[in-house]
């Protein structure tokens, strides 16, 4: 049996289920389009898949270049090996078509994209650059009603906030502020569009 590597699941650390649950729960059992910006290991996907997407014609989009970033900790990290665990875990669900891998960057994504979503979570690219067009980009795809949601809202690494996700969440829910409505505020930023 192949061995598989410990790598931290952020998604369920600090009571996320519960609260994720909670705020997505009239998206189950109906046919939604998810997307997720950063996949990583498949954690979130998988929590996504087995909890929320249960309709037959629901579906979630992963996109990852699963290359890492300057972070301190992913520079510790085989990438390719993280990839190999995302696989691993989301086998299943993409041999359904409830899960699509796209491996690129979120602007090659979202360059190409046509579709609409009722669900976006950004955590990809941490850099405030990277951020703010994954927050616009996403809002321009995003249904109205839909929820964008921010990770690492209050994160740091000491990189100065031109290279941490705050800054931008800032500024993009400040110049969207008649656009949006404001679900929660912590370590997790998540709006809602209301036009």
């Amino acid at each position: 049996m192949e061995e598989t590597k410990y790598y931290p699941n952020w998604f369920l650390s600090d009571g996320m289920e519960n609260f994720v649950a909670h705020l997505l729960k009239d998206y189950k059992d109906k046919p939604v389009n998810f997307l997720q910006v950063g996949a990583y290991t498949g954690d979130a996907s998988m929590w996504l898949y087995q909890n929320l997407l249960t309709h037959k014609d629901s579906k979630l989009i992963d996109i990852d270049t699963w290359e890492g970033s300057d972070e301190p900790l992913h520079k510790q990290w085989d990438w390719n090996d993280v990839e190999k665990e995302y696989d691993r875990k989301t086998q299943e669900a993409r041999d359904s078509g409830k899960i699509i891998k796209y491996k690129a960057t979120s602007d090659h994504f979202f360059k190409y994209n046509t579709e609409k979503f009722d669900f976006i979570y950004v955590d990809g690219d941490h850099t405030a650059y990277g951020v703010i067009k994954d927050a616009v980009n996403s809002y321009e795809c995003l249904n109205v009603g839909g929820i964008i949601a921010f990770d690492d809202y209050e994160w740091s690494a000491q990189l100065g906030p031109q290279n941490e996700p705050k800054m931008a969440i800032d500024s993009f829910s400040s110049i969207y502020r008649d656009r949006l409505r404001l679900i929660f505020q912590e370590y997790q930023a998540w709006y809602r569009k209301v036009v």
